[in-house]
C-alpha cells in the first residue's frame, strides 16, 4: 500500500518526537530541546538531542539523525508499514483509504497470492502423502524432522503436471500460474507443464507469511541443483530473504542475523536453535538484501561455505556493502574451515562448534584490510604508495561522510604500522603484550592537540604512537578524531589547521595555541617535544605494567613472569635512551 507524503508529513507534524522516544529514554529539557543517553549507542554522557520544533533527534556522539518514522525503524526495528500504523494509533488518526488503482493492484495481488498459497500446499499434501516416500527419506537423512518440514511448510513437486492439473482443477487461470512461474509451456507443442519436478521443495515469504514464490532441490546428482521461481509481479529475488518471517523476532531480539548460503543451512541453524538465520535466494548478496537486514540488526554475520567459492562470496558481499556503511550500520564476517558449511558444521560437529566459530567473527575493517594486503605487496616505497593509492581509491566510495573519515583514519595507522614493521623488528628489545595503553591527562591533552593542530607536518612520524594513546578526557579523544579528519583531508599543506577549527574548539584551546606560538619554535624542535612526551606517557605506562607483574610475581613467584619484568625494564631504558639521542 503507497502511503501519501502528506500523510506521513501529518503523522510528523502530530507526534511529538520526545513523547516517543521518551517511552525509553530518559530525557532532560533545555530550553527548546531535550537531551539524553543515545538509544543507538552506548554512553556514559549525553550526546543526544531532539527537538521537536523542528521534528528532528541528533546525536552528537554516533552521527544519528532522523524523525519519528526513523526512529522506529531503526531504534525499534519496525518494518516501515508497522511504524506507520504505530504513529497513527499514537496521533489518533486512521490509516489513508488507498485509491482505485491501488485497490485493483491489490486485489490482483490477492487473487495472485491465493494461487502461489494453495500451490504450496499441494507440495505440502505430495510430500506427506504417499508419493513422497523418497523426499521424506531424503529430508530424514539431512536430520530434518517432520516437526521443522511442516514449521517451513516443505514439500514436494512430483514428476509430470500433477500440479498444473491441480491447479486447473481448483479453477484458476493457468495464464496468471504461467505468470507466477508454477506453470511453464512448451514453445513447439504449445501444453503447459509443471515448472518443478521431482524436487523438495522450498516455499519463499514475504514478511506478511504469503508465499511468493520456491525454491525446489534435487535429492540426486544433477544440474540445476537449486532451481528458483522467475522473478514475477511477487517475487524479487534480490529483495527477499528465506525464512525472514521465521527469523525476524529473533534477530530483533539479539540484534543478530546469520545470513548463509542455502535454504539446508538455514533450516538446519533453525533446528538446532539458530533461530536468527536467513539466507539470499541463490544470488549474490544485494544492497536491498543488507538494508533488509540492517532494519532489523546493526551488524549481520555473513557465514558463507568455508570453500573458496565461498571466501570469495563473502568478499563479494563486503564490497557490495562498502559504499552503503552508515554509522553504526556494518557486517561482521564468519570464516568456516574449509570445507565446510554450516549444515556440515551441525551435523559432523555440533551446535556447539558452530557456536564457537561465529564468536569469533571479524570486523568490516579487518577483512577489507586483510582482502587489499594480500593483493598488494608493500616490500618496496614505489609498491607501498601504490597500495596507498588503492586503499584511498577503495574508501573514497564510502558515501558517508563521517564512516569514510573513521576508515581513512584507522587504514593510515594499520599502513604506518604495516610499512614500520622492519624497523620496528630491528630493535633489540620487542614489546611484552599486553602493556597498559599510555592515558594522557587534560592538560597534557590540550598541549598535544594545539601542537597538532600548529605543526601538523611534526606529528607524521609519531602519528603511530598518537592513534595508541587515550586521553583522560572523552572531549580529547573527539577532538584528535576531529583533527585527524583534517588532516586527511588537507594532507600535503604546509599551513597549521587553525583557520578549520570551530569556535569552541578554539576557545577550548586558545591558552595552549597562544602559548605555543609564542615560542616560535622550529618544526624539529616540535618533533622533538612531542616525542618526548609519548616517551614519558610509554613508560609510565610500561611502569604501571611492571608494578602490576611485580605484585603478581610476590604473590606467586613465576620464571617466566620474571623475565617479562626484566624485558619490560629493558624497553623503558630504550626509551630513555632515545630521548637522550
Amino acid at each position: 500500500m503507497l502511503i501519501p507524503p502528506s500523510f506521513l508529513d501529518e503523522l510528523r507534524d502530530k507526534v511529538p518526537l520526545s513523547t516517543l522516544i521518551g517511552r525509553k529514554v530518559k530525557l532532560t529539557r533545555r530550553g527548546h530541546e531535550y537531551t539524553g543517553l543515545c538509544p543507538f549507542h552506548h554512553e556514559k554522557t549525553a550526546s543526544f538531542t531532539i527537538n521537536d520544533e523542528k521534528g528532528f533527534y541528533h546525536c552528537f556522539g554516533c552521527g544519528a539523525h532522523g524523525d519519528v518514522i526513523r526512529y522506529l525503524t531503526e531504534a525499534e526495528k519496525m518494518p516501515f508499514m508497522e511504524a506507520v500504523e504505530f504513529l497513527a494509533g499514537m496521533a489518533g488518526i486512521p490509516m489513508p483509504k488507498p485509491t482505485r488503482e491501488q485497490r485493483q493492484l491489490e486485489e490482483q495481488r490477492t487473487n495472485l497470492t491465493a494461487i502461489m498459497e494453495e500451490a504450496c500446499r499441494f507440495f505440502q499434501s505430495q510430500l506427506f502423502g504417499l508419493g513422497g516416500e523418497k523426499a521424506k527419506k531424503y529430508l530424514i537423512k539431512r536430520g530434518i524432522s517432520g516437526l521443522v518440514a511442516k514449521q517451513f511448510r516443505l514439500g514436494y513437486a512430483p514428476s509430470g503436471s500433477a500440479l498444473t492439473q491441480h491447479l486447473q482443477a481448483k479453477g484458476f487461470d493457468i495464464r496468471q500460474c504461467l505468470k507466477l512461474g508454477l506453470v511453464a509451456k512448451n514453445q513447439e507443442t504449445g501444453r503447459v507443464h509443471d515448472y518443478f519436478y521431482d524436487r523438495v521443495m522450498f516455499p519463499i515469504l514475504d514478511r506478511r507469511r504469503h508465499v511468493i514464490g520456491f525454491g525446489g532441490r534435487m535429492m540426486e546428482k544433477g544440474e540445476p541443483k537449486y532451481l528458483n521461481s522467475p522473478e514475477t509481479a511477487l517475487f524479487h529475488k534480490g529483495e527477499q530473504l528465506y525464512a525472514l518471517p521465521n527469523a525476524i523476532e529473533s534477530i530483533r531480539k539479539k540484534n543478530e542475523a546469520v545470513l548463509v548460503e542455502g535454504y539446508m543451512d538455514v533450516i538446519a541453524l533453525h533446528s538446532a536453535g539458530f533461530t536468527n538465520a536467513v539466507a539470499p535466494l541463490g544470488t549474490a548478496l544485494t544492497e536491498n538484501q543488507i538494508k533488509i537486514l540492517w532494519q532489523s540488526c546493526d551488524e549481520p554475520l555473513i557465514c558463507f561455505d568455508g570453500d573458496g567459492a565461498g571466501r570469495k562470496a563473502s568478499v563479494r558481499a563486503m564490497y557490495r556493502a562498502l559504499p552503503i556503511l552508515t554509522p553504526g550500520k556494518s557486517l561482521r564476517f564468519v570464516s568456516l574451515p574449509d570445507p565446510f558449511d554450516p549444515d556440515d558444521m551441525i551435523r559432523k560437529k555440533s551446535p556447539e562448534a558452530f557456536a564457537a566459530v561465529l564468536s569469533e567473527a571479524r570486523g568490516f575493517a579487518d577483512m577489507l584490510w586483510d582482502d587489499l594486503v594480500t593483493a598488494h605487496p608493500i616490500d618496496t616505497p614505489e609498491r607501498q604508495a601504490l597500495f596507498e593509492k588503492e586503499i584511498q581509491e577503495t574508501l573514497a566510495k564510502i558515501q558517508d561522510n563521517r564512516v569514510r573519515t573513521y576508515y581513512q583514519n584507522d587504514f593510515k595507522s594499520r599502513l604506518w604500522k604495516q610499512t614500520h614493521t622492519r624497523s620496528k623488528k630491528q630493535r633489540k628489545i620487542v614489546k611484552s603484550q599486553p602493556i597498559h595503553t599510555p592515558v594522557i591527562g587534560s592538560q597534557d591533552a590540550r598541549m598535544l592537540m594545539a601542537y597538532l593542530i600548529l605543526y601538523p607536518s611534526a606529528a607524521e612520524p609519531v602519528w603511530d604512537d598518537i592513534v595508541a594513546t587515550r586521553f583522560a578526557d572523552k572531549g580529547m579523544t573527539d577532538l584528535l578524531q576531529d583533527i585527524s579528519s583534517l588532516m586527511l583531508e588537507h594532507a600535503g599543506e604546509e599551513n597549521s589547521m587553525l583557520d578549520y577549527l570551530t569556535n569552541e574548539q578554539r576557545q577550548l584551546l586558545n591558552s595552549e595555541l597562544e602559548m605555543i606560538q609564542k615560542s616560535n619554535r622550529t618544526v624539529a624542535e616540535i618533533q622533538s617535544i612531542i616525542g618526548q612526551m609519548l616517551r614519558e606517557y610509554h613508560c609510565r605506562a610500561l611502569q604501571a605494567e611492571i608494578d602490576q607483574k611485580v605484585k603478581d610475581y610476590d604473590a606467586q613467584p613465576d620464571p617466566e613472569l620474571w623475565e617479562q619484568i626484566k624485558t619490560l625494564k629493558e624497553e623503558i631504558e630504550v626509551l630513555k635512551r632515545e630521548g637522550l639521542a
